[in-house]
């Protein structure tokens, strides 16, 4: 027994907070953010705040191409801890002010390297805004084969 509560204090020392966690869990459920996205297509993403706890956030997330509604919806579960191995490393912390939804904010940006699935290695910059459900204004992802931009377009927090 003494065992078993080494080894569940040894795991949880390798845990700490998500920061997408904590972007949404500041929020009531239905808070949400509408972002306008470049890739290949381009379109649009609404993430919806469905509920919060202490241990996870759930949000649905609606996505559309070309402005054509209807698109993909699904629901995602975002723990409040995760591993430390999937903690963003080297991370760079700044300030700047971008035009987000027509105006001028103050967003705090946070730049790392990161390995996405099939080994690729990206570059994340994320714009930051407090009064913004999940506190994202603005994603940059830079890989070798391009550059993928989420800028939020609008929302509302409850």
């Amino acid at each position: 027994m003494r065992n078993l509560a080494l080894l569940l204090a040894l795991l949880a020392q390798d845990q700490v907070d998500n920061p997408e966690y904590k972007g949404w869990a500041a929020f009531k459920p239905g808070s949400f953010v509408v972002f306008k996205y470049s890739a290949p297509q381009g379109g649009f993403q609404k993430n919806t705040l469905k509920s919060v706890s202490d241990t996870e956030v759930v949000i649905e997330t609606e996505t559309s191409t070309d402005g054509k509604a209807g698109g993909r919806s699904m629901e995602r579960k975002i723990p409040a801890k995760l591993s430390a191995d999937l903690a963003p490393k080297n991370v760079k912390d700044g300030e700047e002010e971008i035009e987000v939804a027509g105006k001028t904010m103050k967003c705090k940006t946070k730049e790392f390297d990161k390995t996405l699935a099939g080994g690729r290695k990206s570059t994340l910059k994320i714009w930051g805004n407090e009064d913004i459900p999940g506190k994202g204004a603005q994603v940059v992802i830079t890989t070798e084969t391009g550059k993928f931009q989420m800028t939020a377009t609008e929302w509302e927090k409850k």
